[in-house]
């Protein structure tokens, strides 16, 4: 029974069934719930289902048993950067790379913390090691990614989004940063469906889904559309045309024209100071 149990759990935890794993693991029996392999399983499916304190007891419980595990300092790094927690993170993730130096999840996880961090150029040398260890590795590309936007890239983040997509046409990264660029562009039906192809790969991601809802309620709401003017336009832009308009129909002559173009522009304005609040409120 509880091979079986754990042999469900993997499984399970394999297609991101993590609750079910959960269930699965329950069934074990009070000795074998205690052994290092229940541990890791249930550790990796708290983390699935973002139980991040859980899933860390869980990988330090299992780390007693065996201090050597990269698996579970691998999963501790993870929930503790999931925790806030960067200098645990950065403990946990040195002491797997001591171990295996040249793994490139490893690094890529290290160079997430470090972003995490703000230390965005030792990230940058931690990730040219990554790539040098597996040029081909999706999680160097993701995580390059990330670099990018952080570091305000957006034209080198959205190539290296599109490359991980072509890469591997089902990864959450690349979806999300897509949505992202969407939704600042703008482009909340197209938004929309990157976040709702983010929650398909990972239904259990509450942040995915609350990205989804929110897209989805400002490509189907009319009353949202004057506001994904500003964001597709920006500030500075949509008030440098409209003053461009407004003076030139007075220059051309047109004065009523132009006073319409002013309150327009002034409606349009108060529009989006004021609903988006109110919008926000009456649909939570």
């Amino acid at each position: 029974m509880s091979d079986t149990a754990l042999q469900a759990a993997r499984r399970y935890i394999e297609i991101g069934r993590h609750r079910q794993a959960l269930e699965s693991l329950s069934q074990l029996d009070s000795e074998t719930a205690a052994t290092t392999e229940a541990r890791r399983l249930r550790g990796f499916a708290f983390y699935g289902i973002e139980d991040f304190d859980r899933a860390a007891d869980e990988a330090s419980d299992g780390l007693q048993d065996d201090p050597q595990a990269l698996d579970l300092l691998y999963l501790l790094s993870l929930s503790e950067e999931r925790r806030g927690r960067l200098g645990e993170a950065e403990a946990a993730i040195l002491a797997a790379l001591e171990q295996d130096p040249d793994d490139a999840e490893l690094l890529c996880q290290y160079a997430d913390v470090l972003m995490r961090a703000g230390q965005l150029d030792k990230a940058a040398r931690v990730l040219d090691a990554a790539a040098e260890s597996d040029p081909d590795s999706p999680d160097v590309l993701g995580s390059r990614q990330s670099l990018a936007y952080l570091r305000g890239d957006n034209r080198e983040a959205r190539r290296l989004s599109e490359e991980l997509l072509a890469l591997d046409p089902e990864s959450i990264r690349g979806h999300r940063m897509l949505g992202v660029f969407d939704i600042n562009r703008g482009r909340a039906a197209s938004a929309a469906e990157r976040f709702g192809e983010a929650v398909r790969q990972d239904p259990a991601s509450e942040l995915y889904a609350a990205d989804a809802r929110e897209a989805q309620r400002m490509a189907r709401n009319p009353l949202w559309w004057p506001t994904l003017f500003f964001t597709r336009v920006g500030v500075v832009a949509s008030w440098v045309g409209a003053m461009v308009v407004i003076f030139g129909l007075r220059a051309a002559g047109a004065a009523t024209a132009a006073t319409i173009a002013v309150v327009a522009w002034l409606a349009l304005c108060v529009w989006s100071w004021v609903v988006p609040p109110i919008l926000n409120r009456l649909e939570r």
